[in-house]
């Protein structure tokens, strides 16, 4: 009998062991500290904070500002069909500019030693600077896309940390319209294995004749796994599981992080999604290790359909003429802001659904990714732009334009693109002509 209860207590901690090494997410949403204005050494964890007012995220300190009355020299143009009074803050929402800084005291579990740690922000306005225990390490140039920042040197833990976010709305001609300013959407702390994981955005969920679907995945070794594999299960819009299978996934050296394409996958009496019917599934795909312990798990949700454009018919979803009944949008949501907040975005998006719309134009920066998952469950085709002008102007003010694109582009695709809702991208709005340029078109030369 005691045999029998060591073994089992062996067996329990092996597989405590191998949970202990999967992902764990944990939501940084609430107990904020928050200070409007510019401070100095806010950012250093000696600094005290305990008269600072709490808030929780999401959260804009800049619609709780006072509105701010045109001057008498700005008066009336009814010939500017951009603002009827022309005002310095007109296109700001007649809220003066300014900065916020906000402030976390975190204590993360012991169960974390050990692991890969990340932070990550889904959106700050309009520009940010990060600091952790009085380090800056790292930041945003363009609020609208998120980022995340590995810490697994820096946090301490099992010990209380300081985390620091100054927010900054730059000044009134960085935006032609409302930014709102602040933690905007969602923080977490993400803890991974160090040495085989998922990347970032790592599924890349394809479809083909309505029945078959191809999964890519992105994933890491930094160990000496060459070998690893994946458990795939794909449930269907009712929760039946209607796949299950394994697939290897291979590193060649000195290659680390691994881009590879699943095996085609058909996917028996597909229910398809269009505006009336939004059927999603769920891909749900474990790593393992060679020695066959449990790495990391990841899910992502996506749609059956085809999307074609033709010139004799249109837009064809799932091989049906749609005409795009819908208007274009910014990301605030009126009086309550810019914080994305979801339960306000799927109201609007109910509502309007019903007065008939069945399109969406994010006009003209990315929204956050609850507004494109509720896109996906309400059927609502979308146009997912990801900016205004391709100037450093309109694009948050502080960096060159060409200095932060590269990376912006690719994680505002990579973050959407398994959602059934995306039906086209668009990369710019008013792409101004730039003479310096060849053939004296900024957009094309770019």
């Amino acid at each position: 009998m005691k045999k029998f209860f060591m073994l089992a207590w062996m067996a329990f901690s092996a597989l405590s062991a191998a949970y202990a090494q999967q992902r764990v997410v944990q939501n940084l949403n609430y107990g904020w500290r928050f200070h409007a204005g510019t401070i100095e050494q806010a950012g250093l964890p000696s600094y005290n904070d305990a008269n600072w007012r709490l808030v929780d995220v999401p959260h804009d300190f800049q619609i709780e500002q006072p509105w701010v009355a045109p001057g008498k020299d700005e008066k009336a143009n009814n010939n500017d069909p951009a603002a009827n009074i022309k005002s310095r803050l007109s296109s700001r929402g007649f809220k003066e500019m300014g900065q916020g800084w906000y402030r976390l005291h975190l204590t993360p579990a012991d169960s974390l030693k050990g692991r890969r740690l990340l932070l990550q922000f889904d959106g700050i306005m309009y520009v940010a600077d990060v600091y952790l225990n009085g380090e800056r390490i790292g930041g945003t140039d363009y609020g609208y896309v998120g980022f995340e920042m590995d810490v697994t040197d820096k946090l301490k833990v099992g010990q209380e940390n300081v985390l620091a976010v100054l927010a900054d709305t730059r000044d009134p001609f960085s935006s032609r319209w409302y930014t709102g300013g602040g933690l905007i959407r969602d923080v977490r702390l993400v803890a991974t294995s160090k040495d085989v994981y998922f990347e970032r955005h790592p599924l890349y969920i394809t479809t083909r004749d309505n029945r078959f679907v191809t999964i890519g995945v992105e994933v890491a070794s930094r160990g000496k796994d060459k070998k690893m594999s994946v458990q795939i299960e794909i449930t269907d819009p009712q929760g039946k599981v209607v796949y299950e299978g394994k697939a290897m996934v291979n590193r060649s050296t000195p290659t680390r992080v691994v881009e590879q394409q699943l095996p085609e996958i058909e996917i028996p009496h597909p229910q398809l999604w269009d505006v009336e019917h939004p059927n999603l599934y769920t891909a749900k795909i474990t790593l393992y290790r060679e020695n066959g312990t449990v790495a990391d798990m990841t899910c992502a949700t996506f749609g059956i359909r085809t999307v074609e454009i033709t010139t004799d018919k249109g837009l064809l979803l799932n091989g049906q003429k749609v005409l795009l009944k819908g208007y274009a949008n910014h990301h605030s949501l009126g009086a309550l802001g810019a914080a994305a907040y979801p339960r306000a975005i799927e109201k609007r998006l109910q509502l309007m659904k019903e007065y008939g719309i069945n399109h969406i134009r994010t006009s003209h920066n990315p929204y956050s990714r609850e507004f494109i998952e509720l896109c996906d469950k309400y059927g609502i085709l979308v146009v997912d732009e990801l900016y205004d002008k391709w100037t450093r102007q309109h694009t948050g003010g502080r960096a060159n334009f060409d200095a932060h694109w590269p990376y912006e582009v690719p994680e505002w695709v990579k973050r959407d693109r398994n959602s059934p809702s995306v039906v086209m991208w668009s990369l710019g709005n008013e792409l101004q002509q730039d003479p310096n340029q060849p053939f004296n078109d900024f957009g094309v030369t770019m």
